[in-house]
């Protein structure tokens, strides 16, 4: 957590504003006060003011605030006049000052720093008159103390707090260099866990501009244009990010992931196998050197990396997910339902895993894999592709199965499932044809093209 316990002490008045800044340590609390001294009439002497953000406790925040207001007074009343006017927990103040003005003062605390200004100078220009138009800011903060907790992601904070807290810190002006790096990676974080990609894109952007040589802002950069399948960009990214890390090993296994969703098979292996030279544990890129085996139709190498995956990380339910698949491409049902359960029990909501550990254990014990499909089917939600659950819980007709689907993934989805339910019932004619009506809709990266395939030439087709 970064600290941002600070006083910044300052003196208005027909003179130069003056500032001090002093650092305290440890956790800092949200306790920010705001205490202001002047005299009567403000153009006879001057005004004084003094500031803590983030302090600990409130009651030394207060004698902070009045110590700086009273010892930056240009002249003995103002010191004398120094009050606490204002407290506040992560917003900001904001002063607006008229010099020429007998009563030219004003301050205001809101939580966004704009309509706190906005108000300052609202009552600065009422009380100001006919000076008004001289009116100006002379101090406008914001304080931090969680807002730099909930940008980093501490105590639970939801992407929206996360984003809410590291936006006042970028605007508040007080940032280091280093901070408002780590600010605009904060909140670009949390527009990924939102999927808001294009304002991660530009967070990230934000980075490079300020460090360009920050590797993990290109490989952070990369990986929103990834999830948008921006590959060539997300290349570029990644090229980067290895440039200035020659081991960077995630930038080599999301660099083979880009190259993979390209189509460009080789150059992803090849960045698998360079990031197991890095970390010959790194189980993410034995499973997709796995998947990308699988696209090869080198299903010896895909297993034995799977395998590999499974042996150093045995919890890992995305490699039995893979092999589970791959098992049911290559007939071996058994083991396949195996697999394919252990990730319906991890995961006892996911849908897709419920159908393919059906399918797989159908093929031994139709009756036990239906009975098993309906308890588990009662965790599924109401949509796609809870239409196939019903199918083979024999609650949906073929026709409304298919007429279901909303979009072309659905429909593809549909055709491929359709054409398992009519070979569990033997009628191989009416499989085939949905069968090769899926291998044309569905884009081969999908498990259903995939299946499709296997089951046709298992068929004969």
């Amino acid at each position: 957590m970064k600290i941002r316990a600070t006083i910044i002490r300052s003196r208005i008045g027909l003179a130069a504003l003056a500032a001090v800044v002093l650092l305290s340590s440890g956790r800092a609390i949200a306790d920010g006060v705001l205490a202001i001294g002047a005299t009567s009439p403000i153009v006879q002497g001057g005004v004084t003011y003094g500031y803590v953000r983030n302090f600990s406790p409130r009651a030394a925040a207060q004698a902070a605030a009045l110590d700086t207001c009273r010892r930056l007074a240009n002249v003995p009343e103002a010191a004398d006049n120094c009050q606490v006017v204002g407290l506040f927990t992560d917003q900001c103040f904001a002063i607006a000052f008229a010099p020429e003005a007998a009563g030219g003062l004003a301050w205001a605390i809101d939580a966004d720093r704009q309509e706190a200004e906005r108000k300052a100078m609202g009552d600065c220009a009422r009380s100001a008159r006919d000076h008004r138009d001289r009116c100006r800011i002379v101090q406008s903060r914001c304080d931090g103390s969680t807002f730099a907790a909930r940008c980093g992601g501490h105590d639970g904070a939801s992407p929206d707090q996360r984003i809410a807290s590291c936006t006042a810190l970028i605007q508040s002006g007080d940032e280091s260099a280093n901070d408002l790096v780590g600010d605009y990676v904060n909140r670009g974080n949390a527009h990924i866990d939102r999927h808001e990609l294009d304002a991660a894109i530009a967070d990230y952007s934000a980075v490079i501009e300020h460090a360009p040589t920050n590797a993990i802002a290109y490989y952070d950069r990369g990986d929103a244009f990834r999830m948008k399948r921006d590959y060539d960009k997300a290349i570029a990214d990644y090229d980067r990010a290895i440039a200035l890390n020659p081991k960077y090993e995630d930038a080599f296994v999301n660099r083979g992931a880009a190259y993979a969703g390209n189509g460009d098979l080789d150059r992803a292996i090849s960045d698998y196998t360079v990031a197991l030279y890095l970390d010959a544990a790194d189980v993410a890129a034995y499973r997709n050197r796995g998947d990308a085996y699988v696209e090869k139709g080198e299903t010896r190498l895909a297993m034995e990396d799977y395998d590999e995956a499974i042996r150093r990380a045995p919890g890992d339910e995305s490699a039995y997910r893979s092999r589970g698949a791959l098992r049911f491409y290559l007939g071996d049902f058994v083991a396949a339902a195996d697999d394919l359960g252990r990730v319906a029990q991890s995961e006892p909501d996911d849908p897709y895993a419920m159908l393919w550990t059906y399918l797989a254990a159908a093929r031994r014990d139709a009756e036990g894999a239906q009975r098993r499909l309906a308890q588990a089917a009662t965790q599924a939600g109401p949509g796609w592709p809870r239409p196939v659950l019903e199918l083979f819980l024999n609650g949906r007709t073929v026709g409304a199965t298919l007429a279901a689907a909303d979009d072309a993934p659905q429909r593809c989805e549909a055709e491929f499932y359709v054409g398992e339910w009519q070979l569990l019932r033997g009628d191989r004619t009416a499989a085939v044809s949905a069968l090769k009506a899926a291998l044309d809709a569905c884009p081969k990266s999908f498990i259903e093209s995939k299946g499709a395939q296997a089951e046709l030439k298992r068929i004969g087709q």
